[in-house]
């Protein structure tokens, strides 16, 4: 059975970092209220908005931990200190921590593919260095180049790490060393600046991502997510009670006001699936939902050129597709379209992609708290998303109908 995992809530609107919700209507007013009536779409996103991020963390953690520790891999047993996968799940903040995932989230990084990539990217790089420092020659040995394309590159690179000694706190440095270049970077400008961190601070070149290392990372993390590694996850979970989301999502339908859309990074079957397990498949409308399928396919319909476009969040693509069902991909692309007026249109997110995304397709966007940052602080999160211009933020999709003036205020 699908669980909740946050509380039962009452619903509030939060402006800045003032609570306005029904219990106290004089505190700080929100100018979003006075246009909501203009709405005429609602896009949701899906994680951390109406199903749980834990079981993808969990994901990539378990991936990550493979490639560092297991025997066909770098074999380094005790990188992250004896552990099991069950007990990676336990101490998951090891391999990525909350802080971590905070960042990720607050820089608009979304794949959970390049995610997975990246974190064991700048783990290697911590990896790498010590064993620079630790065995010159052993370092010499290796290549200029970092690719891990087949099993002999693997074992090249696990035999020059074998019977050494890494500490993770070193390789925490190296991270650290990471965000403290790439301040001022976000969305996929802040995943590739790994390529260039690597030439820099170790001379040698790693692959694009969609390499076979980038593949490598992707067919292990689909394993671990569909149970094909001798490890089954917990099923998905819901932010909120179910009861309390399907009540929401119908006092919306009832309304006779909105279209119900979403547009997430999750591959399709991935969002079909467990939207029908959770009775919520039929509140949205079949010809908006939106997924990392079809950003795929649009992707490789325009990567002709020598220049490939990235069309995943905080690129507005899944949001125009939502709304434009069958507009050529290619002119969600073109600043014009994209700076149309669609004040019309609602976008639910819980990260800054989602505000970015939401920004760029000239929509209006609201804010969440339910994602799998919830434990920060609420101030903190909430200045996040007003520094990113989000127009309107909410403790949880309940809401909903509140700020959209279908419930009294």
């Amino acid at each position: 059975m699908l669980s909740s995992s946050f509380e039962t809530q009452s619903p509030s609107i939060l402006s800045g970092y003032t609570s306005v919700n029904q219990a106290n209507p004089s505190l700080q007013h929100n100018p979003f209220l006075d246009q909501a009536d203009r709405i005429q779409f609602l896009i949701f996103d899906l994680d951390g908005v109406i199903t749980s991020e834990q079981k993808y963390w969990n994901t990539a953690r378990l991936t990550v931990w493979e490639l560092i520790t297991q025997p066909g891999y770098l074999d380094l047993t005790d990188y992250f200190g004896p552990t099991e996968s069950q007990q990676v799940l336990a101490s998951g903040q090891q391999t990525i921590n909350n802080d971590f995932i905070y960042e990720l989230k607050r820089r608009a990084i979304n794949s959970n593919w390049d995610l997975t990539y990246f974190v064991f990217c700048l783990h290697l790089a911590g990896i790498l260095q010590q064993l620079q420092q630790l065995e010159p020659e052993k370092w010499s040995g290796l290549n200029n180049t970092i690719d891990l394309a087949n099993s002999e590159q693997w074992q090249l690179l696990r035999q020059s790490l074998k019977g050494l000694t890494f500490v993770l706190s070193l390789s925490e440095s190296t991270i650290a060393q990471f965000w403290q270049e790439t301040t001022n970077l976000e969305g996929s400008a802040v995943t590739e600046y790994v390529r260039p961190f690597y030439q820099k601070h170790l001379g040698i070149s790693l692959p694009d991502t969609h390499s076979d290392l980038w593949n490598l990372c992707y067919q292990n993390f689909q394993a671990w997510y569909e149970g094909r590694k001798g490890f089954t996850l917990p099923d998905d979970e819901t932010v909120l009670d179910l009861e309390q989301i399907k009540t929401t999502l119908q006092t919306l339908k009832d309304a006779d006001r909105f279209t119900l859309a979403i547009a997430t990074g999750r591959p399709r079957n991935e969002v079909i699936e467990p939207l029908t397990a959770l009775g919520l498949l039929s509140f949205f409308d079949p010809q908006r939902i939106v997924t990392y399928d079809e950003v795929l396919a649009a992707e490789d319909q325009l990567n002709t050129s020598s220049a490939p476009i990235k069309l995943g969040k905080p690129h507005p693509f899944v949001v125009l597709k939502a709304l434009h069902v069958d507009e050529d991909p290619q002119l969600f692309c073109t600043d014009e379209f994209q700076k149309q007026n669609r004040t019309y249109v609602a976008y639910i997110g819980d990260a800054a992609s989602d505000v970015v995304a939401a920004k760029r397709s000239g929509c209006v966007s609201i804010g969440v708290l339910t994602g799998f940052t919830a434990s920060r602080a609420e101030q903190e999160q909430v200045q996040m998303f007003t520094d990113l211009g989000c127009d309107c933020v909410i403790e949880s999709i309940q809401a909903l109908p509140q700020v959209l003036g279908i419930e009294p205020t």
